[in-house]
């Protein structure tokens, strides 16, 4: 597939996401977050990610890969299959709506940073797109495991995979402690 035709491809797959995230409805969201508050709605789960303030298109876009199978989380994955799209709507917008944590940016950026900040932004609270994921304030724990998992190439995403390889065990901890010290997402 050229190059222009998998931009179309990912345009329109991006319209079709925001168009779903629309559909949802943030307070039926709530009211169906009960198995996700399980392990999500606990701070003390070392590698669970905090999910209140991503953004929904970037919740539509992590359900489905877990309903597909593109990610593989066992867990997660029977829980998305369980899910409608419309379940998945609903509970995108909820989370989507949940306030993030706002402030200054925390101490000085690791080097490292920069080969994050073009997706992620600057402090990891500004994605360039509604799909990118929000990474300030995430958990560390969290952030440590899909940092090795993508340069293990257990999770696949050829950029992640990418911006991680050459990564040694000591950036990739400065990295994870310096986003999960921002501001950004909450325990919802």
């Amino acid at each position: 597939m050229s190059s222009p035709v998998r931009m179309s491809a990912a345009i329109v797959l991006l319209v079709a996401t925001l168009s779903h995230a629309a559909d949802g409805d943030p307070v039926a969201g709530k009211r169906k977050t009960l198995t996700c508050n399980a392990c999500h709605g606990q701070s003390g789960f070392k590698s669970m990610p905090k999910l209140g303030g991503q953004s929904a298109a970037y919740m539509i876009a992590a359900l489905r890969a877990y309903k597909e199978d593109k990610r593989a989380h066992a867990t997660m994955r029977d829980v998305a299959h369980a899910l409608s799209e419309k379940d998945i709507a609903d509970l995108a917008a909820y989370y989507a709506a949940v306030p993030k944590i706002v402030g200054e940016t925390t101490a000085t950026a690791p080097s490292g940073t920069e080969r994050c900040a073009t997706c992620h932004g600057a402090d990891g609270a500004q994605p360039s797109a509604p799909d990118v994921a929000l990474i300030a304030g995430q958990s560390a724990g969290y952030l440590d495991q899909t940092l090795r998992e993508y340069k293990s190439g257990i999770r696949p995403h050829p950029v992640m995979q990418e911006q991680v390889r050459e990564l040694s065990d000591a950036q990739i901890a400065e990295l994870v402690a310096w986003y999960a010290a921002q501001k950004g997402l909450s325990v919802k």
